[in-house]
């Protein structure tokens, strides 16, 4: 008897192990994954969220790229694109940032689900309605700009080849440095030691992308965004490098919330302030 009880066991335990089932685990997680992201589209509030992501990245791609499709051809072109692109940072921030926090990037959503603001649910919401308003933003921006200036933009609308003497390596570095200050600047900007200074962070915001863009314009783009780098490369079919930008973005993503959590923020506490209004606390 003994060895019957056994032998079923063993039997179903192989039966457990094998890919077979492993699959049917993996599928049951995808379903409770999907369950739960279309419960949260049904609440009123994730919608709202969900819809103020989308209006802003779609806001973002068409005044930001209007704004870099229209700068001088001359050497300082790129100064006035990127303090075009920074101003318009601060506007979405501004008009959205009370509805969903206005990422606009899937960059920093990332960072934000890290450091435990969101959820990943959420998280994969956000990056969803980012890339979906980014393309809808582009595809109207390129419905309205004549053929004429389209045509003087190479590659194309706020596309931007790296520079030829650069590595894929030097790419690389470079996005991953300017997407790291930008993420860093997103940490602050949610770390509850800033929670006092939240009227100025459309400001602050705008001028850290525009020295973004006046240090690395030049040498990659400075997209710092991956619905920036590729919602112009998917709707012109250019067959351009940019997997050293998008690994930059995403490793800068991942890596600084982590040097935030563990090095800057294990024992982070309010600071302390000498006005008499209370303090607020609530995450931008």
């Amino acid at each position: 008897m003994w060895q019957a009880v056994n032998l079923v066991s063993n039997i179903n335990r192989v039966l457990f192990e094998s890919s077979f089932f492993k699959r049917l685990t993996f599928l049951s997680k995808f379903t409770r994954l999907s369950h739960a992201i279309s419960t949260m589209i049904l609440d009123r509030t994730t919608f709202s969220r969900a819809l103020g992501e989308f209006a802003a990245t779609a806001l973002l791609m068409i005044v930001g790229c209007m704004g870099v499709a229209m700068t001088f051809p001359e050497e300082t072109g790129f100064l006035v694109g990127s303090l075009q692109y920074g101003l318009t940072v601060g506007i979405v921030v501004h008009v959205f940032g009370c509805v969903s926090g206005a990422h606009t990037n899937p960059s920093v959503s990332i960072s934000c689900c890290i450091l435990g603001h969101i959820a990943v649910d959420m998280m994969l919401v956000y990056v969803a309605c980012q890339l979906a308003g980014g393309l809808a933003g582009y595809y109207f921006l390129m419905a309205m700009l004549p053929k004429d200036v389209t045509e003087q933009n190479y590659p194309a609308v706020c596309l931007q080849d790296p520079m030829a003497d650069l590595s894929d390596y030097q790419i690389l570095a470079v996005e991953f440095t300017l997407t790291s200050v930008l993420v860093l600047g997103w940490c602050a900007q949610w770390d509850v030691r800033n929670g006092g200074c939240l009227d100025s962070a459309p400001i602050r915001m705008g001028l850290l992308v525009t020295a973004c863009g006046f240090a690395g314009n030049q040498l990659t783009g400075a997209s710092m965004n991956p619905a920036k780098t590729l919602i112009p490369l998917l709707f012109h079919d250019y067959r351009g490098i940019f997997y050293p930008q998008l690994g930059g973005q995403t490793l800068a993503a991942v890596l600084v919330p982590f040097i935030w959590r563990c090095a800057l923020t294990s024992n982070a506490k309010p600071m302390k302030t000498t006005s008499r209004r209370p303090k607020r606390t609530r995450p931008y």
